[in-house]
């Protein structure tokens, strides 16, 4: 069976309920998923993961979400040759429009630099989640018929 890590970094809960309507969609496809807050994780994990799945919140004028700064920049240090990837993220395309949702592009690069494929188009969020939550669902259910 495919492992797969879904991490996310969540400041106000958006990201965090997101990565729930995700999983809800990975499981609904038979596929397993450990779960984890950026918080909790260290960047070599991932090697133990056939898939990582980042989610990741915008801020600012497209900066990542304050955990992930130190995650992102040790990720430089790992390989996740032969590993699958698929990054989501909230933003707000009304108040940023030239940095909506910048984090998953940034995110989805460092995933690019250490050689893992990205297997899916990132889901980006519109301003409020729980509208997405279908969506959010059916993304984590594509990913698995992709694996």
């Amino acid at each position: 069976m495919t492992r797969i890590i879904l991490v996310y970094g969540s400041t106000m809960g958006n990201t965090e309920i997101l990565a729930g309507s995700v999983v809800e969609g990975l499981e609904s496809g038979n596929v397993e998923v450990t779960v984890r807050n950026v918080t909790e994780v260290e960047p070599e994990e991932l090697t133990n993961y056939d898939m990582v799945i980042l989610g990741c919140s915008t801020w600012g004028e497209g900066e990542l979400q304050d955990d992930f700064i130190e995650f992102y920049d040790r990720m430089e240090e790992i390989s996740l040759k032969g590993k699958k990837s698929a990054v989501f993220g909230p933003g707000d395309s009304e108040i940023y429009p030239d940095s909506f949702c910048k984090a998953v592009d940034i995110l989805e690069e460092i995933l690019i630099k250490c050689e893992a494929k990205i297997i899916v188009e990132s889901l980006k969020v519109d301003g409020e989640v729980e509208p997405a939550f279908g969506d959010a669902e059916a993304w984590g259910l594509k990913i698995t018929k992709l694996l």
